[in-house]
């Protein structure tokens, strides 16, 4: 069952899949978790203290749950260093091409076997980076991402929650070692050295999910010099040296927005847009907005 599940994965499109065991999460990672919402590093993120419940016991979301099949798909893009969009900005919202290969995967499946599922695509109260580990997908490193030896941290995660027993794989192990580039880079000191993010530094929270800056926020965004999202931390990271891009065009960064600069802005055509994460987001924006806060 294991390998055909496998082969289904992978002809529908996705890079990376692995297994883990249905458990109840670790006491360590929970006393983790309560200690990052303690100190308020999610910022305005108040669906991460919701749901706590669910989060840290699956079967409230699927009673009959043994196993969690995590998958992971690539969405690396070459582009320029003075891009002002990160790669996150995919031609067709990721939620929604993701979502269209887990139907289709779960469609094949079950046409060959019976089972009760739930899928999620970062959606739902289910702790996607702390089962791609336990799946073996890759390691959470140091910047808190999910971290694979061939995809590097560019990775779109999405997981299907079944009531069949699949053998696990194994862990990866923690690969970062004494390296510390994604924390010594963070314009901003987001970082902190143990793996936690404090999103009310991060610059990709505070140009996607923060709706309005203080001056505070405002400087720290200039240090990025980007407009919606930032990879820093990523880019210094060796694991994504020389990655191979994606071969899936609406999970690729539109060359419009790869190009576009601050005089383009009174030219803009929002419909250019329509179907990416950044869509809504460049709509409600001004011009005097981007002016003010990253022209230098």
């Amino acid at each position: 069952m294991k390998k055909r599940i496998i082969e289904i994965a992978k002809n529908v499109g996705f890079d990376l899949i692995g297994f883990s065991k249905y458990e109840r999460v670790e006491k360590e990672f929970i006393d983790f978790y309560m200690m990052y919402l303690k100190n308020k590093y999610n910022g305005d993120l108040k669906y991460l203290e919701k749901n706590l419940d669910k989060r840290f016991n699956l079967e409230k979301l699927l009673p009959s749950v043994k196993t969690i099949i995590s998958l992971g798909v690539n969405y690396y893009s070459d582009i320029p260093e003075n891009s002002l969009f990160s790669r996150y900005v995919t031609k067709l919202d990721y939620h929604i091409a993701i979502r269209k290969m887990l139907k289709k995967f779960v469609e094949i499946l079950k046409k060959e076997i019976d089972f009760e599922y739930k899928f999620f695509v970062d959606t739902g109260p289910i702790l996607e980076k702390y089962w791609a580990k336990k799946s073996g997908i890759g390691f959470i490193g140091k910047n808190s991402l999910i971290i694979n030896k061939e995809f590097g941290s560019f990775i779109f995660l999405c997981e299907v929650l079944i009531d069949k027993e699949i053998e696990p794989d194994k862990e990866m192990a923690n690969l970062c070692g004494r390296c510390k580039k994604c924390v010594e880079s963070c314009p901003t000191g987001a970082i902190i050295d143990n793996g936690i993010i404090d999103a009310r530094k991060c610059i990709s929270y505070l140009t996607i999910e923060k709706k309005e800056l203080t001056n505070f926020e405002k400087e720290l965004v200039k240090k990025g010099k980007r407009i919606f999202g930032c990879e820093i931390c990523q880019e210094v990271c060796p694991f994504n040296k020389n990655l191979k891009e994606t071969d899936k065009e609406e999970l690729k960064i539109p060359k419009e927005l790869t190009t576009l600069r601050f005089c383009d802005f009174e030219n803009i055509v929002f419909q250019k847009f329509k179907g990416t994460v950044i869509e809504k987001k460049l709509i409600k924006l001004t011009k005097k907005f981007f002016m003010i806060n990253f022209a230098n």
